[in-house]
């Protein structure tokens, strides 16, 4: 399987880099695991986990599972650990996308996905709540299109996402939809821009997603 392939030849370069971390073959699947320890900007060590990495069937085009062994983190969504299987919850649909259609991999989502995601998880039990945290489920990537378009208006983000099925581009002298007044260049121009990386499959089932979220709520 190409997927295996890749993350294979992309975790026997990390363990150069990782020391504490170890190769090897699971049940057919390739896998990575060991201890990561995680360091300030100036290398003073913080913290370390013992965890476990294993590619989906779409590697890269989705995160891979990642997998705290030790018990330290509670396996429950309140942690964004999926209780079913007790892997990561590492970041919202919509982002898991956008990181992925940009190039996953393994060296980088262990650098810039799971650290943050651990150092997140020490912080909350040394302070009792997340530095940096969406809500779970359907909240939490209707949130991030709230933080990208900068609106809580639902109706609002839905235009913008069938704009964008539709491939349409405003004109550069138009006044931007989120009636801010500024013209679309000098206000929403980057964030649309960025949406054009999801597939029409994608953009349908946020659409219709939201459009339900919608009638839920005016019940």
């Amino acid at each position: 399987m190409e997927s295996f392939s890749i993350f294979e030849k992309e975790a026997k370069q990390a363990i150069q880099i990782y020391q504490e971390m170890m190769f090897s073959i699971e049940d057919n699947c390739p896998v990575l695991f060991g201890t990561l320890n995680l360091t300030d900007i100036n290398g003073v060590y913080q913290d370390s986990y013992k965890i476990k990495i294993k590619p989906k069937d779409n590697y890269p085009l989705t995160f891979p599972y990642v997998f705290e062994v030790e018990g330290r983190i509670p396996k429950n969504f309140d942690w964004h650990i999926f209780e079913a299987e007790g892997n990561f919850c590492i970041a919202s649909q919509p982002e898991e996308i956008l990181i992925c259609k940009k190039g996953l991999t393994l060296i980088d989502f262990i650098e810039n996905q799971i650290k943050p995601y651990l150092f997140n998880q020490t912080f909350r039990r040394e302070h009792g709540y997340f530095l940096n945290e969406r809500s779970h489920g359907d909240k939490g990537w209707i949130e991030f299109f709230e933080d990208e378009l900068k609106t809580d208006s639902i109706n609002n983000i839905i235009f913008v996402l069938e704009s964008v099925l539709k491939r349409e581009i405003p004109d550069r002298r138009s006044y931007c939809f989120c009636e801010s007044g500024k013209k679309f260049r000098n206000c929403h121009k980057e964030a649309y821009n960025k949406l054009f990386a999801f597939d029409d499959l994608q953009l349908n089932w946020f659409i219709s997603k939201l459009k339900n979220h919608k009638i839920k709520h005016m019940l």
